[in-house]
C-alpha cells in the first residue's frame, strides 16, 4: 500500500483522490488520501441490515462488507473460502471498504491494488474500472475507479526504503505466502505458495475441542480474537 501523506483540509466538492487498495483474503485495506485507514475483515453478508458501516447497495443488490457482516452471525462469505474471490469480489470489497468512510457525493479514485499473483493484474483492473451509481451506508455516491497500476503484495514494505543491492522479501498473508528476491533493486523472484495464516487459525479451531465442549472452534471468531490482539475466543473459553 503506497503511503500518502494526510490533507488536514479536503474541499467539500473535492473528488478526485489517490488511494491504495488490498482486497486480502483475510482483511481489506483501502487507504484515502486524506482519511485514515480502512482496514476490516474480508467478509461479505446478504443479511438484512441497518445503514451501518460497510452497508452498501448496488445492481439491486443489497450487502454488507467488514465487520458489520462477521457480527450478523454465520451467514456470510468470506475471501479466503475461494482463489478466485480476490478478483471476484474486488468491487464489492472496494465499495464496502468506501461505505466506512464520511459520506461524499461523488469518489473518483486514482487507484493503486495490490495482488499476491500480478499475471491477474488485467483481470482485476476490468473488475474494478467504471463508474457505479452506489448507496454507501444508506447515502447515494457516484463512484469512478480508475487503477493507475497493480503491484505484487509485499511491495508496500519496500516503499520509500534505501535497498541492499541484494533482498528477500517474505510476506505472510492470510491465504498465500510470498517469496520474493530483489537484486539492485530489481525483483528477480515472486512465488506465491498457497498456504498462509489461515492454516494456522483453521489449527488452533481444531485443537480446541477440549475448551469447547468437544466441538470445533468457529474460524471467524479465533480470527476476531487474535486481530484484537488477545486470546479470549468467548466470554469463558480462552485459547492462549
Amino acid at each position: 500500500m503506497p503511503q500518502l501523506t494526510p490533507m488536514t483540509n479536503i474541499h467539500a466538492l473535492q473528488k478526485i483522490f489517490p488511494a491504495g487498495f488490498d482486497n486480502g483474503y483475510g482483511s481489506l485495506k483501502l487507504l484515502v488520501d486524506g482519511f485514515d485507514v480502512v482496514r476490516v475483515p474480508s467478509y461479505i453478508s446478504t443479511a438484512d441490515m441497518e445503514d451501518v458501516p460497510g452497508r452498501v447497495e448496488f445492481n439491486g443488490t443489497a450487502y454488507t462488507v467488514g465487520e458489520s457482516a462477521f457480527r450478523a452471525g454465520d451467514h456470510f462469505e468470506r475471501n479466503t473460502d475461494s482463489n478466485e474471490n480476490k478478483i471476484k469480489n474486488a468491487l464489492t470489497t472496494l465499495l464496502g471498504a468506501l461505505a466506512h468512510l464520511p459520506h461524499r457525493k461523488a469518489w473518483h479514485l486514482k487507484l493503486v491494488v495490490s495482488l499476491h499473483d500480478v499475471a491477474l493484474a488485467k483481470d482485476l483492473t476490468q473488475v474494478l474500472n467504471g463508474e457505479y451509481q452506489a448507496v454507501l451506508a444508506g447515502k447515494p455516491s457516484e463512484v469512478k475507479v480508475e487503477v493507475l497500476k497493480v503491484v505484487p503484495e509485499g511491495m508496500g514494505a519496500l516503499f520509500g526504503q534505501a535497498l541492499p543491492k541484494k533482498l528477500t522479501v517474505i510476506d505472510f498473508g492470510n491465504g498465500t505466502t510470498l517469496y520474493s528476491r530483489y537484486t539492485q533493486g530489481k525483483r528477480e523472484v515472486h512465488t506465491p505458495y498457497p498456504v498462509g495464516v489461515e492454516v494456522l487459525i483453521d489449527e488452533i479451531a481444531q485443537k480446541m475441542k477440549h475448551l469447547n465442549g468437544g466441538k470445533l472452534g468457529t474460524p471467524s471468531k479465533v480470527r476476531y480474537a487474535l486481530e484484537n490482539g488477545h486470546t479470549r475466543y468467548s466470554r469463558d473459553i480462552d485459547i492462549g
